[in-house]
């Protein structure tokens, strides 16, 4: 018989390729075998998933730079990692869809008390239509945080020479997926309740991202509390002036290349209608 992934010829009593290390397959699948793989991968506490998920929190230094130094066995690669925070965000926004139409509907009622009249209705109109891009595109939207957050983090350290940007986005890999599959678990875990996923989009998200990041650029980089302090400051300016540029540029394209600016100016003069 021949192994069914690199071809390789093999014995009929083997149970693994000793050429690529795959297992063989004999049985049609069943849900058995579809559940059991299942588990191994993700609930095997053996398996690369749990250990780095733990590791990160417990030694993320040994995470991050052993996969820089050559390490690619002991932990789950960076780029698998990333696709499981993917995979859980769309789960998310999945059953949001399906099942859980009202999740974000408590931070839309904040805002329709904040913005009253027609002006609000535009708002919160806005808002949803961004929910709805968000979910559609959510997967594009992960990646290109990553190259970003990356570049933040090299200008930050660019005194320091340890780590390249290459090297920069392995650890905010590591880093930003860490703290979205916590995220989206407690999305997940509280979509019945809306209140409680805006309080975790609003809170959980920022004190998450920051505090987290804070401790591995603390062990990575072995800094001392004031150079952590200088670092993260640099890190929330950088990013803050980003922010800023892409919202100027959003506001542009739809200013110039949809009718935002047609429906705002007829929202503004119902809104002076209104208020009259």
């Amino acid at each position: 018989m021949k192994c069914k992934n690199c071809l390789d010829q093999l014995r009929t009593d083997y149970s693994f390729c000793p050429n690529c290390g795959a297992k063989v397959i004999r049985n049609r699948i069943t849900m058995r075998n579809l559940w059991y793989d299942f588990t191994e991968r993700f609930f095997n506490l053996d398996n690369t998933f749990i250990r780095t998920f733990t590791s990160l929190f417990t030694d993320p230094k040994d995470v991050i730079l052993g996969y820089i130094k050559g390490t690619r066995k002991k932990y789950m690669n960076p780029i698998s990692y990333f696709m499981i925070a993917v995979t859980l965000g769309g789960l998310f926004f999945f059953l949001q869809n399906k099942f859980f139409p009202n999740a974000m509907s408590y931070q839309f009622e904040l805002l329709e008390k904040q913005q009253e009249g027609p002006a609000g209705i535009f708002v919160t109109d806005s808002v949803v239509k961004w929910q709805k891009i968000l979910a559609e595109y959510q997967s594009i939207f992960y990646m290109l945080m990553i190259p970003i957050i990356s570049l933040i983090s090299r200008l930050v350290f660019i005194n320091r020479k340890e780590l390249n940007l290459s090297e920069h986005f392995v650890l905010n890999l590591y880093g930003y997926s860490q703290i979205s599959i916590i995220v989206n678990l407690l999305y997940i875990a509280f979509i019945w309740n809306s209140k409680a996923v805006y309080y975790i989009g609003t809170y959980a998200v920022i004190v998450g991202y920051i505090g987290y990041y804070s401790y591995i650029l603390k062990q990575v980089f072995e800094l001392n509390r004031k150079q952590l302090l200088i670092k993260i400051m640099f890190f929330l300016g950088i990013g803050f002036a980003l922010y800023l540029v892409i919202i100027v540029a959003i506001a542009i394209y739809l200013f110039a290349f949809t009718d935002t600016f047609k429906n705002l100016s007829q929202t503004a003069s119902l809104a002076m209608n209104w208020a009259s």
